[in-house]
């Protein structure tokens, strides 16, 4: 091996590690970050420990707040936030003046609170005891349980002043008593034809009951059986012995130009019932036949079959 053999190898070494002056600061640059880097990863257990030691009050604290919150469920678990059921007091009331406190404590449901609310503020009275039972929401055994605690004062007030305005001649005071004129059993009066007079000759029916009768005639538009007669809670069995129904016209609504209040004057129909009859023509024009109202949840199969034959679609 020559001698410039060996100066061509230290030259090859030499350009290796040769470094611009650019280069070398970047290398040092480099060497520093890493240093930093190992001298930080070493550290950091005895920088961190203090700041540990300083944290660990602080779960503590979290233990303690969270005892709180147990105690504070604790206290609303013993405190339900559902109100407590209102336990219903039956007392005397009159369903044209009540007020929706009132109706609550009876034990009303809230539904059928408002929907009477709203059926009075749309102008309806109640001239019965038993056209309660037509408000929407209110079931046949609540009704029951009240029928007994309706008093309408419009209509006793109504009623007494007719007695003490009506002839002398109609009032049994100040003359003798007569013995009236009864049918003996077997004989049976048309419902549908009859005026008060005829009715007070069956046995049981007095003057306020044929009144009754002839009235809840005029109601309906004429009776098509005499189980309709059932529907007054005056009317015994008994007195139905004597009682028939004759074939007769009935006097029909003409479904498609009744009016609101002719409609829901009927003591088949309700007000909900006969909104739902003024607003199908409104917006679907003429009804055609029951069943289209069978599709409202307001017509149950017995109303429309009870009412089928009141109605008239001209």
């Amino acid at each position: 091996m020559s001698v410039y053999d060996n100066y061509d190898r230290l030259d090859m070494w030499k350009d290796f590690f040769y470094y611009s002056k650019s280069e070398r600061r970047a290398v040092l640059l480099l060497l520093f970050l890493i240093g930093a880097m190992l001298a930080l990863w070493m550290g950091y257990p005895y920088l961190c420990t203090d700041k540990v030691e300083e944290e660990e009050p602080s779960f503590e604290k979290l233990s303690l707040f969270l005892n709180q919150l147990d105690s504070i469920d604790g206290r609303r678990n013993r405190y339900p936030s559902s109100p407590k059921k209102v336990e219903s007091v039956l007392s005397r009331f009159d369903p044209n003046t009540a007020d929706s406190l009132s109706l609550l404590r009876l034990g009303l449901p809230a539904f059928a609170i408002r929907n009477l609310l709203k059926y009075r503020r749309a102008g309806g009275t109640f001239e019965t005891p038993d056209a309660l039972a037509k408000i929407y929401g209110l079931s046949k055994e609540k009704f029951n349980e009240l029928r007994p605690y309706i008093r309408l004062e419009a209509s006793e007030r109504k009623e007494a002043a007719r007695e003490k305005s009506a002839p002398l001649r109609e009032k049994p005071i100040n003359r003798p008593l007569e013995r009236q004129f009864k049918y003996p059993a077997g004989v049976q009066v048309d419902a549908n034809a009859a005026d008060t007079a005829e009715l007070k000759k069956i046995p049981g029916i007095g003057s306020f009951i044929a009144r009754q009768i002839v009235d809840y005639r005029r109601r309906l538009g004429g009776f098509y059986k005499v189980e309709q007669l059932e529907e007054l809670k005056w009317i015994t069995p008994h007195m139905l012995h004597w009682l028939k129904v004759e074939e007769a016209p009935l006097q029909k609504i003409d479904i498609n130009k009744a009016g609101l209040d002719r409609l829901r004057n009927h003591p088949y129909i309700n007000f909900y019932q006969a909104k739902v009859i003024t607003e199908h023509r409104k917006k679907r024009g003429p009804i055609k036949n029951p069943a289209q109202l069978s599709l409202y949840e307001e017509f149950t199969k017995e109303d429309l079959e009870r009412l089928a034959p009141y109605f008239a679609f001209e």
